[in-house]
């Protein structure tokens, strides 16, 4: 064994140096730190402690004033090809460099600003309106949500986290429930990463910042900080945009939706009455005669439907947020007042385009949302929150406006409002039931018809919800294409991709401190998603995470994944990373400074086409994670194969002698039986990845930001993880599925995800099965949540059980359920074989 080697002398005399001049910076003896930094960055310029000596120099010249050296020294780590060093360098100069000083007004005419290509009328760019920034209300002052329609009333204030500011502080952070570790998940600890010498700090600290520099801010007082990055005068136009193959595939996803829909309500209807056959057989009572009308068609009542609720969709839409929402017709005179582009804005592309104005709503919520719908042009709406007129400037209001009028021309906002009207059918039921039993039942005093009408109105709500995400589907497509063409749309139109890119940034924001503020997900949020600008479930963590973290850094995995775009199949909105960089793209085609540095992240290696690249690419497809991700469905299409083989030695059997295997060929209850079975098997394979064991060695307890951004993660990689902070979501019924579960922790929010051990019958009828407690029991509550990570479109955890400062334990069964599911696949599809075609 070779002898231990001794420490370098230079090396012990360089951390004894900079320990003495950062420990002389804390006390703020400045010359003294000078003096011992300076000497250090003259013998180790390039390595870790030179490094952290010319911070310590930045924030000891800062200190006195000398404020050009500071900026000096700060240009040259900027320079540097570490992201870390190169990332605190840069928030360091925006702190030393003053803003500008206010031009004076001069009298002069507005300059044409707008490509003359565009028709609009030209306005400047550089003028704002000014505003008078609101009054703070203490937060113990606020109106909470309503306690029927779960929405904030209109009220005076905005929230915290005004986005308005150049700068963002994050909220104050949960308190941490001081839990023990138990064997079931106990918390393990992350080992540090190893990294090269070059590319390293502080060999102790592994945060992309020195905190024990003063003077700057650390991770835990990070600033979210604008660059205000400016936009084209004269944009050239960008490549026309394929709206007719667009239109098609819209009008396709809305008869796929008016078929699905048909289904759903004649399988209910179906379904019904033979529980009502098996009801009168039993009781014999007339009043469980089958409905007649149940056995009927009902295609003409669908029909019906699809064109009434299309024809009348500005109306009932409006009827339905004045209900629910209060909301009130926005005057030109108060828009202008927020952001006067945005009323120029309108004029002028309804003028060129030679349409009539849309009409304008104002939404009384705090969170900044926009959205549009209508039936036709003339009696198109757009709806704006005062929130986003609050927390948004002049030219970020106008792109918003730009993207909502970019709906209307291109025909989407039509079909979007149809899709929106016939999910709120089985939502509104989901949600009044689930509000209303428990008004009944606070007023019933004989436990046994409490129990029955809880029954009931859990079975009305669960399936009502599951509807409600089902009909989902066939629009999301749509709904995200749509979201592509509008932002390209909003940043011809404004000449500001820049301005866009705040714009939707501060929406996702807006939409995280609302359900921090609120304690929940609002019924408004998650109903009306289709149609925000931005996804509510991406926002959640995202938007919480960008005030704890660079923008650039928690996007990451949203630009770089390989497998990103077959992960938001289920996705009601684009990745928002992918957004903004294609804005960030825009802005390079127009020679504009990019408000994120986004344009050439993620851009990877396009592979060799030859002639088996085909047949390479199937097989490296077979040994991804991503085949894994999706065994389960990817083993419906391989099942037919299996049928296929199966008809094949049938046919080949039928010729010959050996005729007890002759009825294989052409057998259609193969096809049917051998889906489910297909099914089974990817689960079977899959489950063991999915759900790997969750140990307190192999359990870690990362940060948000971290979370967000390792690009390289799938839902299927399951990393066990131990996380502590307080419980928000729905209390009551409308949450017993755990539809809205969500932790907050000092660095973010994340999605939780609970399927009870006894299943849905365990979640949603507790009272057959006691001592066991819902995690909704435990909204409000300090809690240690325990599970397997899955980063995706969006980020959840799927739990393993939730562990309350009190000592109450949810435990979620996952893996139980997948087992569970996979062996009923198996067991369906064998019945269908045997059963043979009927």
């Amino acid at each position: 064994m070779a002898p231990p080697t001794n420490p370098n002398p230079a090396d012990t005399s360089a951390k004894q140096s900079l320990e003495a001049g950062l420990a002389a910076l804390k006390q703020q003896d400045y010359p003294t730190a000078i003096a011992l930094l300076e000497s250090l960055t003259q013998t180790a310029t390039n390595r870790p402690s030179g490094i952290r000596a010319q911070m310590g120099l930045v924030a000891a010249y800062k200190a006195i004033g000398n404020r050009k050296k500071a900026i000096a020294l700060c240009s040259s780590l900027a320079k540097s090809p570490n992201s870390q060093v190169k990332t605190w360098a840069d928030r360091a100069l925006t702190e030393l460099t003053p803003p500008p000083p206010p031009k004076p007004p001069e009298n002069k005419p507005k300059s044409p600003e707008t490509p003359p290509e565009t028709g609009f009328v030209p306005f400047d760019a550089g003028t704002k309106s000014p505003k008078k920034s609101p009054k703070k209300s203490i937060e113990g002052d606020r109106p909470t949500a309503d306690q029927k329609t779960g929405f904030l009333p209109f009220e005076p204030s905005v929230e915290p986290g005004n986005t308005k500011a150049q700068s963002i502080s994050p909220p104050p952070p949960p308190p941490t429930p001081p839990i023990p570790a138990t064997s079931e998940g106990g918390h393990g600890g992350t080992a540090p990463t190893e990294t090269a010498p070059d590319t390293e700090i502080s060999g102790e600290n592994s945060s992309p910042f020195p905190t024990d520099i003063p003077g700057f801010a650390s991770p835990d007082t990070y600033q979210l900080t604008w660059r205000q990055a400016g936009r084209a005068k004269s944009p050239r136009p960008l490549k026309p945009l394929k709206l007719l193959e667009f239109r098609v595939q819209a009008v396709a996803s809305t008869i796929a939706l008016f078929f699905l829909a048909r289904f759903v309500l004649q399988f209910l209807l179906t379904n019904t009455n033979s529980l009502l056959v098996q009801l009168y057989i039993f009781s014999r009572l007339p009043i469980f005669t089958p409905i007649q009308l149940f056995y009927r068609d009902p295609t003409p009542f669908v029909q019906m439907v699809f064109g009434l609720l299309l024809a009348s969709s500005p109306w009932l839409i409006d009827a339905l947020l004045k209900l629910f929402c209060g909301i009130e017709t926005l005057r030109g005179s108060v828009l202008s007042k927020h952001s006067k582009e945005a009323s120029r804005v309108l004029r002028s592309f309804c003028t060129k385009q030679n349409m009539p104005a849309p009409g304008l709503k104002l939404l009384p919520l705090n969170v900044p949302v926009a959205f549009s719908y209508g039936c036709l042009p003339r009696f198109a709406r757009i709806a704006v929150s005062r929130g986003l007129l609050e927390q948004l400037t002049d030219d970020e209001i106008a792109t918003i406006f730009a993207r909502e009028l970019a709906h209307i021309s291109h025909w989407d906002f039509a079909p979007m409002s149809l899709a929106l009207l016939l999910i709120q059918i089985p939502y509104l039921i989901y949600w009044q039931v689930a509000h209303w039993q428990e008004r009944l039942c606070d007023l019933m005093t004989i436990e046994f018809f409490r129990s029955a009408v809880k029954f009931v109105a859990a079975a009305i709500s669960a399936t009502c919800y599951g509807i409600y995400k089902l009909l989902r589907w066939p629009m999301l497509w749509v709904s995200r294409r749509r979201v592509y063409f509008s932002d390209r749309t909003a940043a011809e139109i404004t000449g500001n991709p820049n301005g866009l890119t705040r714009a939707l940034a501060k929406i996702a924001i807006g939409i995280a401190g609302n359900i921090e503020q609120q304690k929940q997900t609002s019924f408004f949020l998650e109903s009306f998603d289709l149609l925000l600008p931005v996804g509510v479930g991406q926002a959640v963590t995202l938007g919480s995470a960008a005030l704890h973290a660079p923008l650039e850094q928690i996007l990451l995995w949203d630009v770089s994944n390989r497998e990103r775009n077959w992960l938001t199949v289920n996705s009601a909105h684009p990745l928002l990373g992918e957004r903004l960089k294609l804005l960030a793209l825009y802005a390079q085609f127009w020679k504009l400074e990019t408000e994120l540095d986004l344009a050439n992240a993620g851009v990877q290696a396009q592979p060799r086409k030859g002639k088996f690249s085909l047949f390479k690419s199937i097989l490296e497809f077979k040994d991804s994670k991503l085949f894994l991700q999706g065994a389960p469905f990817f083993g419906i299409p391989m099942s037919l194969g299996i049928v296929a083989l199966l008809w094949l030695i049938g046919g080949i059997l039928s010729r010959t002698s050996i005729w007890l295997l002759d009825w294989l060929w052409g057998d259609r209850s193969l096809i049917w039986g051998c889906l489910p079975i297909g099914f089974s098997l990817g689960t079977f394979i899959r489950i063991n990845y999915f759900f790997p064991d969750i140990t307190p060695k192999e359990t870690a307890s990362p940060s948000v930001p971290e979370i967000l951004s390792n690009p390289e993660t799938l839902p299927l990689d399951a990393q066990p993880v131990r996380l502590s902070g307080q419980l928000l979501g729905r209390s009551g019924m409308g949450n017993w599925l755990g539809q809205d579960l969500i932790l907050q922790t000092e660095t973010g929010l994340v999605r939780l995800h609970y399927v009870s051990r006894f299943g849905y019958i365990g979640s949603l009828w507790q009272f057959f099965i006691k001592d066991t407690t819902r995690p909704s029991d435990l909204i409000g509550k300090s809690v240690v949540a325990i599970g397997w990570l899955r980063r995706g479109a969006t980020v959840a955890i799927d739990l393993e059980s939730l562990r309350s400062q009190g000592g109450r334990v949810s435990d979620s069964g996952h893996p139980i359920w997948s087992a569970v599911l996979a062996f009923a696949a198996a067991i369906w599809g064998a019945y269908i074989i045997i059963q043979g075609p009927r």
